[in-house]
This record gives structure tokens, C-alpha cells and sequence, in this order.
């Protein structure tokens, strides 16, 4: 089914189900990592690469870099089209250099993945968290609510509640 063709019901059921789950992964993985919750030896890398996924699926609704006819993205959200792109705030280089770097080490084999553990792989969790999670907020502010799932404050007080969670650094 082409996205164009999804009625309000179908959008906010999609937020329901896919949008919110991303979110809430995101969120899980932020905080398992941060507050460096305990997880069996062998699949420590399972949170960071959760992070890494949630965080991309995140940055490419909000900011599709190429749009298939079958792609949900946050514009789908708007009764113009045109309104969410003209209302978010630009993508920061933070955000585009995560997506790219979740590309490229995560969503694909290239010569791009680091070797090794150096400093340069670790992912800087509780910044990008941070700054995408006020676009998300703005997003479910500005969006249509016929087409939008409309319980999102749940969501952002259980980030605010993992965020206070997290050691001082």
C-alpha cells in the first residue's frame, strides 16, 4: 500500500504500532546503556547497535533523505505535506553524522566499520538521544492529531524519568 493512500485511522494506528515502538527502543537502549544496566556477556553490542537502529529509523522519519512511495515519514503526519518540512528545525550535523555513521557500521557491511575498540566507536547515546528527542516532541505538537496517535506525553516522561536516571558525568 502506497502511504498517500493511508487514511487518518491508518496513520494513527501506524503511529501506534511502529512510531512508538521506535521510540520506546530508542529510549530502552538509551537508558540500558547509560545507566550500564547489566547484560550477558556476549550481547553488550546488541544494546549499541538497538540504539543505533531506533535512532536511524528516528532521524529518516523526521528527516527522509529519499522518500519510496511506501515510506511512512513525519510529513505523512501534516495535511500539507510541505508544512512539516517547513516548520522543523534543520537537521544538525550531530543527527546527519549519526545517521550516516549508523549506515554505514550498522545497517550495512563497509569498509567504513571501525576496527578494534577505539574511542572514535563509542556513540555519544545521551547527546543524540537528547537532541532528537525535542524534534520528536515538537513533531507530536505540530502534527495533525487526526492522523497522530495522541499519547506521546507518556513517552516523554519516561524519557525524562531515564534521563534523571543517568549518572552525573
Amino acid at each position: 500500500m502506497k502511504t498517500k493512500d493511508l487514511n487518518n485511522q491508518q496513520l494513527q494506528l501506524y503511529f501506534t504500532e511502529h512510531i512508538r515502538y521506535e521510540i520506546q527502543q530508542l529510549i530502552n537502549a538509551t537508558d540500558a546503556i547509560e545507566r550500564k544496566l547489566p547484560i550477558h556477556n556476549g550481547l553488550q553490542y546488541m544494546v549499541v547497535e538497538s540504539f543505533a537502529l531506533h535512532l536511524r529509523s528516528l532521524i529518516i522519519f523526521l528527516y527522509p533523505y529519499s522518500k519510496r512511495k511506501n515510506d511512512i515519514c513525519a510529513e505523512d503526519f501534516f495535511i500539507d505535506i510541505d508544512t512539516w518540512n517547513n516548520l522543523r528545525p534543520k537537521i544538525s550535523l550531530t543527527l546527519e553524522h549519526a545517521k550516516d555513521r549508523a549506515d554505514k557500521e550498522v545497517g550495512h557491511l563497509t569498509t567504513s566499520r571501525q576496527f578494534g575498540t577505539p574511542e572514535s566507536k563509542k556513540w555519544n547515546v545521551a547527546l543524540l538521544t537528547d537532541e532528537i528527542f525535542p524534534i520528536l516532541k515538537f513533531f507530536c505538537e505540530s502534527a495533525n492529531k487526526l492522523k497522530l496517535y495522541p499519547e506521546f506525553q507518556p513517552l516523554w516522561n519516561q524519557y525524562i524519568h531515564t534521563k534523571n536516571l543517568r549518572p552525573i558525568q
